[in-house]
């Protein structure tokens, strides 16, 4: 908004996380932080964001048949596009549906391999005008359209509070997105979703109206999320669960090289790329456009 209404010329936009440590990861410290709001929670085992969004995912698979497969769908398709990145964490590390059937528990439904990596990281993305952007080295990519929302009655998190668990924050940010977009979902060609966890993909599918309310799971059978034959390749990197974890900002960069041609899965004249931040939280989300 600074670039375009004439506050800045250059902006900077990055994400750095050290996480190596575990004592850095705030679940260490769940037993200082059962004031508030998780007093209800937080006794009773749901002390890790993994057990929050697990108690989620047993509603979603209660209410719309959602299974274990539909969950593997998204890690194998993130898996395979990591595996042709060169600069992925998972890129010598193939999956296979078996061995995610038998990878041990974290927090059950979730399982390993439904869980994102713990990555030590920094990324950046520079923004100008449209104008100074086309006499520059790299090819231009345009924000078309962006948007944050969350909904009335969101805990960050812990949405099981509100009168309806599975209508997250994205169902308010996109609201805003499309309103604000010359496109509409059927016109994305490609999209990086915010993958912290596996089942947050067909919320997010869902959310975005890529697909209807209960649909989200059975958008990912067939291949539906894998480049290069998907009807909607997703995280082409490998995403927070196979490529890195940098609280989504390689999402972001990854929409970027799609739009430049650039991809290690790259989607043939992909002309549009949704960027999602996480469903869950207080979100945002961008449409890149070439």
């Amino acid at each position: 908004m600074a670039v375009a209404t004439g506050q800045c010329e250059v902006a900077v936009a990055w994400r750095a996380r050290k996480r190596a440590a575990k004592a850095s990861r705030v679940w260490m410290q769940a037993a200082q932080r059962m004031g508030g709001q998780f007093q209800w929670t937080r006794p009773f085992g749901l002390v890790r964001p993994v057990d929050e969004i697990a108690l989620l995912t047993r509603r979603y698979m209660h209410e719309y048949g959602a299974t274990r497969d539909h969950l593997a769908n998204v890690a194998l398709a993130f898996r395979k596009h990591a595996n042709r990145n060169p600069n992925a964490m998972m890129r010598d590390r193939k999956l296979s549906r078996e061995e995610y059937m038998a990878a041990r528990w974290i927090s059950e439904p979730l399982c390993l391999f439904d869980n994102c990596l713990e990555t030590d990281g920094a990324l950046a993305c520079v923004i100008v005008p449209a104008e100074r952007a086309r006499d520059l080295r790299q090819d231009p990519v345009y924000i078309h359209a962006f948007a944050q929302g969350l909904p009335p009655q969101h805990t960050t998190m812990t949405n099981y509070f509100c009168d309806d668990p599975l209508r997250g924050p994205s169902w308010s940010a996109a609201r805003r997105l499309w309103a604000n977009s010359d496109l509409e979902p059927a016109d994305v060609d490609v999209a990086q979703i915010y993958d912290a966890f596996s089942p947050l993909i067909p919320l997010s599918l869902e959310g975005y109206g890529l697909c209807k309310r209960g649909e989200g799971a059975a958008f990912t059978e067939g291949g539906a999320l894998e480049w290069p034959d998907g009807r909607l390749p997703t995280n082409t990197s490998g995403g927070g669960m196979s490529e890195a974890y940098v609280h989504g900002f390689n999402l972001v960069l990854e929409g970027v090289r799609q739009m430049r041609g650039t991809s290690t899965s790259q989607v043939v004249d992909a002309a549009s790329c949704l960027v999602t931040s996480g469903e869950g939280v207080p979100t945002s989300a961008l449409l890149l456009r070439r």
